[in-house]
């Protein structure tokens, strides 16, 4: 996969011949605004966490304005991929690396690309260190109605969060992986939700899954046969209006935070 390519010699990001950032960022717009950074993990693989979480970027737009969805993994994450932007120029986690102290909000969003209302901040190679990881959520999370973290499957990066959806399957393997992470999450402060991927023949309730994890229940989320022709044809998730993954999404911005 070809490197995007694009980037202006000076960022406003990294400011002149890629100099550590500097910036805090600061505008008036924020008052009012949400501020939400919602964490979406997967208790296993396979069980559409990165989906998920770009949908929750896109159709959360319309309704508190810029949103972008981040690897929480910048090291193995490619949500650009998921996103439909790998093409797109702009700039990737390993872009960040030579950054320092606090990040300009607004000026990373600008940098970032994207392929319709939502911006997506990828992982792709090297990981920056920690503390650029924590100077760009926050300063994203400052200008942002809405920040969205694929966490992938671990907790490491939760604690950037205001809140948590655990994405849980119902097979034996997948229930006790579920258990695993809901008891983790228990240790921390910090509000959560279950979502439930279904299939059918699924032989547990939902209402069963959620008192097992003792968590809340968002949703169900079930198999849509159209995600993987959406994304043969570079159809991002979340702009259908219609099916499993709108239904569940438009639930979750709509309702009130876990508590």
């Amino acid at each position: 996969m070809a490197r995007p390519q694009g980037r202006a010699e000076t960022c406003p990001i990294h400011g002149p011949a890629g100099a550590g950032c500097h910036r805090a960022s600061s505008s008036p717009r924020l008052a009012g605004m949400d501020h939400r950074v919602l964490g979406v993990v997967g208790a296993s693989g396979g069980l559409g966490v990165s989906t998920l979480a770009v949908a929750l970027a896109v159709r959360a737009t319309p309704l508190v304005g810029a949103t972008v969805a981040v690897d929480g993994s910048p090291e193995g994450g490619a949500l650009d991929v998921t996103a439909c932007v790998e093409h797109v120029p702009g700039l990737r986690w390993p872009d960040l690396a030579a950054a320092e102290g606090r990040i300009d909000g607004a000026a990373l969003l600008h940098e970032l690309p994207a392929d319709g209302p939502a911006r997506v901040l990828a992982g792709r190679g090297r990981q920056p260190p920690d503390a650029v990881v924590e100077a760009a959520l926050a300063g994203l999370a400052a200008v942002c109605g809405l920040v969205v973290v694929d966490l992938g499957g671990s907790l490491a990066r939760a604690a950037a969060c205001t809140d948590v959806l655990l994405v849980v399957g119902c097979t034996a393997r997948q229930l006790a992986d579920g258990a695993g992470v809901a008891e983790r999450l228990h240790e921390l402060p910090l509000p959560a939700a279950l979502v439930l991927r279904l299939r059918r023949g699924d032989a547990v309730t939902p209402e069963e899954v959620a008192a097992h994890l003792d968590l809340p229940l968002a949703d169900t989320l079930r198999d849509d046969p159209r995600a993987r022709v959406d994304a043969e044809r570079a159809r991002p998730p979340g702009t259908r209006d219609s099916g499993p993954l709108a239904g569940l999404v438009d639930l979750v911005l709509a309702g009130p935070r876990p508590s």
